[in-house]
């Protein structure tokens, strides 16, 4: 009698606890309409990247919506810097044109005085850190500014492809090296795939 009246207790405490409203998910449309507002879009951020990494169809549906917040470029407004963030934390494949689109704005998102490791991090420069995080799907697109006669514009690929830390990325180094025309951009290379 006394294991029958507690497991009759255990399914119906069992039963309340799935009634909770704090444990049910958060509706994906709300916290895309905060992510939009300055008030909220930093707290939204980080409800959405939790939701997406709980529920498929919550990512698939903020990873449709961030391609054209980031087209906006508007790389001081904190709603735009989200949008980028939450493109790298959730791999956003399909936000890799907008984020090439917006490199051409240089190093947006981080402190503007910066030490050597910072920038190697890419921690001043979200939209260099967004693609790293992406990873080998934004490699072909990262490897054609390489192409670029821009110093500056390779450089900032060499760390993308250098953070991204692949063997797809690795292969590409290996490959720039024999092509670099700057003798300090080829040293910093090679050093960089022997450390």
């Amino acid at each position: 009698m006394r294991r029958a009246l507690y497991i009759a207790i255990c399914l119906t405490l069992g039963t309340l606890g799935t009634n909770n409203p704090a444990q049910e998910p958060p509706d994906i449309h709300k916290l895309f309409a905060q992510l939009n507002e300055l008030g909220t879009t930093d707290r939204a951020a980080i409800e959405i990247l939790k939701a997406a990494s709980e529920d498929t169809s919550a990512r698939q549906y903020i990873v449709r919506k961030l391609p054209g917040m980031i087209n906006k470029q508007k790389s001081e407004d904190e709603i735009w810097q989200n949008a980028v963030r939450l493109a790298g934390q959730l791999k956003a494949s399909e936000t890799i044109p907008p984020l090439l689109k917006a490199l051409s704005l240089g190093p947006a998102g981080g402190p503007m005085n910066t030490t050597f490791g910072v920038q190697m991090r890419l921690d001043d420069d979200i939209v260099a850190k967004a693609l790293s995080q992406i990873g080998d799907p934004a490699v072909p697109a990262v490897t054609n500014l390489l192409k670029s006669g821009e110093r500056k514009a390779r450089r900032r690929a060499v760390l993308i492809l250098l953070n991204m830390d692949s063997a797809a990325s690795r292969k590409v180094l290996q490959d720039q090296v024999q092509r670099e025309t700057d003798p300090d951009l080829r040293d910093f290379i090679e050093r960089s795939l022997h450390s």
